[in-house]
């Protein structure tokens, strides 16, 4: 019973940690609306979208193989979370200021206000909680980071309700970076300044994990950032196309809980039980997406007046469509933790390099032919390629009987 009870809480842990953080975000939301506008929010998206991007590169794949890692090797974890740390600060800290650039170019309005929310999403590349899942500790991720974020951005939407400048929105979540980063350091006792030993290694690492980088950097282009392509392209469309893609990205954060929760469970070196469990996390992953989609298909016409401020009208169309992208995504991270857990994980930038040959045109093509539904359908299509060539690379090492040997630690 008590086993039962243990595991209840933590899963309900692997759930609250980013509800919480969702519910931070769309504090913000209705505030920017009422107070400056459907532009002001537009400018938002672009910074957010642009940010996003870096920080899905800054984290080196750290999310991907990271916590399989720890939960294989927990006496080792602090080692590897001070290589980790050096390696994502090495790389996210140019970057972060590159990402600020773009976004005060791309933004038409509140150009300042972007650029800052731009750093502040792309520092967010440092965020622990892969270190924290893989060590099953998901209560730390929550007082480390989704309640210190909740607390500055809940701070940040009251100052801006009250008169406070755009900027106070950027400035919080670099704010919440720093106080994460600190606070897991003293909960957890690792590095909040690398080691010496883990500043030289950062060039062995980032070429270690290079591959995973290329892989997340071209997911970035098709999935992270069709706001910044359609802010060149049509920006007409921003903000409708923002008003779907943030609420769809906030709430595949939350569906996340499922794949994290799942990452310490697959990791088993049996192959019999790897196996089973990894077909049931397959399953499990697909259903929900299947009806969280159709949840979100329902819901986004009803909540986008509410959420905001009237300014934007989400047609249902485009609500349909993008709860058909939620099922495919959902359906992509079974497979994803499937590779990973197989000791495969390279062959995620397979499937993420498909997905973009598809995707990144599909974006430019859809916008223009079928307004923001057209860019919806091809992220559709983009991620259904990726589970397809993920799909094929599982059945082509089932066929031979054979399982890749695990890959060398970084």
């Amino acid at each position: 019973m008590r086993r039962v009870i243990r595991r209840a809480v933590s899963l309900g842990l692997y759930v609250l940690v980013p509800a919480v953080s969702a519910f931070a975000s769309l504090l913000v939301i209705p505030v920017v609306t009422a107070r400056y506008g459907a532009e002001a929010w537009a400018s938002v998206a672009i910074g957010l979208s642009v940010g996003l991007g870096g920080a899905v590169i800054g984290e080196l794949g750290w999310s991907i193989v990271g916590p399989q890692r720890v939960a294989r090797d927990p006496g080792g974890a602090r080692t590897l979370y001070d290589r980790a740390l050096a390696s994502r600060l090495a790389v996210t800290l140019p970057l972060a200021a590159a990402c600020g650039v773009a976004a005060a170019v791309l933004a038409t309005e509140h150009r300042a206000a972007a650029a800052l929310l731009a750093v502040g999403v792309a520092l967010g590349a440092l965020s622990p909680s892969w270190f924290c899942t893989g060590l099953n500790r998901p209560g730390v991720t929550l007082v480390a980071e989704s309640l210190p974020r909740l607390v500055v951005t809940a701070s940040a939407a009251t100052a801006i309700a009250l008169g406070a400048p755009l900027e106070v929105y950027g400035a919080a979540l670099i704010t919440a970076v720093v106080v994460t980063l600190v606070v897991t350091t003293c909960v957890l006792r690792v590095r909040v300044i690398p080691t010496g030993p883990a500043i030289r290694s950062v060039p062995g690492v980032i070429r270690g994990q290079l591959v995973l980088v290329a892989g997340r950097g071209v997911t970035t282009l098709y999935k992270a950032l069709p706001t910044a392509i359609l802010a060149a392209v049509a920006p007409d469309l921003v903000a409708l196309y923002a008003a779907v893609d943030r609420p769809l990205r906030l709430g595949l954060q939350f569906l996340a809980a499922l794949p994290q929760r799942l990452q310490a469970w697959v990791a088993v070196d049996e192959p019999a039980l790897r196996s089973r469990r990894l077909r049931l996390a397959v399953l499990a992953n697909a259903a929900l997406g299947v009806f969280a989609g159709a949840v979100f298909a329902v819901l986004m016409p009803l909540v986008a007046p509410v959420l905001f401020s009237g300014t934007v009208t989400v047609p249902a169309l485009a609500s349909i469509v993008a709860g058909g992208l939620v099922a495919a995504i959902c359906t992509s991270r079974g497979f994803g933790l499937t590779l990973v857990a197989e000791g495969r994980s390279k062959h995620t930038t397979t499937a993420a390099l498909a997905s973009a040959v598809v995707g990144l045109p599909g974006t430019v093509v859809g916008a223009l032919l079928g307004g923001v539904p057209g860019v919806l359908l091809a992220l559709v299509v983009a991620e259904t390629v990726g589970v397809l060539v993920q799909w094929c690379m599982l059945s082509w090492t089932g066929r031979d009987g054979a399982v890749a040997p695990r890959e060398v630690r970084s």
